[in-house]
């Protein structure tokens, strides 16, 4: 396997089954697999799971990255105008174990962030928001590379920050600092009906990708076995600017409900192989 090339996989314990970690992971090895993202979110049933299973991670030689928590009960919505201690006192714990943990494996490592969302601050309050506690994430935080990812569709009452390219390059050129980047989202440009190359300011500001797919009905985080995201085209592209970061197949458990345990398998390596061949 070629080390530098970066491909991940959102993990979480329910994908084990009743395999071990070493059982689970040597397939998608085998298929080019070297790197494991975490979503923090301390209100899972099975978050005590995590920390042991991250150890496991790192003692199976695969490296970390995580996705920072963004459910609502770590909402950003009013950081910057007096609720900066109260979302502190939720998100702080989590970044703390990002850090911990990619202080461990020795190195930097990318943490994804969605920008803040609301359904009564209007599009400049939550830029500011998410300013003010992106810049408060890079002083607090040095082994953890923040990525500010493109969101998906909004719900019909709620309005987001990030949701277009221009938004979310614009506040990284601004903030200007060389830990912070952008999370590429390939699926969710498909959902927003994009499908030709970003610019090339787009692509040199990319650290990390989310690669998934959707299905018929226009679903994400699938496996890539619809053709519905260009990822291929597009990862060689990112890799014509330079990229160096981690892709990482973004997929969610139910959507594979029906699915044969043979099935995923060869799904889940078929899809590696392809991030992998468009880094390579």
């Amino acid at each position: 396997m070629n080390r530098d090339v970066n491909v991940g996989f959102s993990m979480h314990p329910r994908w084990l089954g009743d395999a071990s970690l070493a059982d689970f992971l040597k397939p998608l090895r085998d298929c080019g697999l070297n790197a494991l993202e975490f979503e923090l979110d301390g209100s899972f049933s099975d978050w005590d799971q995590f920390e042991p299973l991250m150890a496991g991670c790192l003692q199976q030689g695969m490296r970390l990255c995580f996705h920072a928590p963004y459910r609502p009960f770590y909402s950003l919505d009013g950081f910057s105008r007096g609720r900066r201690a109260e979302i502190l006192e939720v998100n702080r714990p989590m970044w703390e174990l990002a850090e911990r943990w990619a202080s461990r494996a020795g190195e930097q490592v990318a943490i994804v962030v969605h920008g803040a969302k609301s359904e009564t601050a209007d599009l400049e309050m939550l830029r500011e928001d998410t300013r003010a506690f992106l810049i408060w994430a890079l002083e607090n935080f040095p082994h953890l590379n923040p990525a500010l990812e493109n969101l998906d569709l909004p719900k019909s009452d709620e309005i987001k920050f990030g949701e277009r390219h221009a938004e979310v390059l614009e506040l990284v050129q601004e903030i200007h600092h060389p830990r912070l980047g952008i999370c590429w989202d390939m699926g969710h440009d498909v959902r927003h009906e994009i499908t030709t190359d970003p610019s090339p300011d787009w692509l040199r500001h990319v650290i990390h990708v989310h690669a998934h797919d959707l299905d018929e009905s226009g679903r994400d985080h699938f496996p890539l076995i619809y053709g519905r995201v260009p990822v291929l085209p597009w990862l060689r592209a990112l890799k014509a600017q330079g990229f160096s970061g981690m892709a990482t197949l973004e997929l969610k458990g139910g959507q594979l409900a029906g699915w044969t345990p043979a099935e995923i398998a060869r799904m889940l390596c078929q899809s590696i192989q392809m991030v992998s061949e468009g880094l390579t």
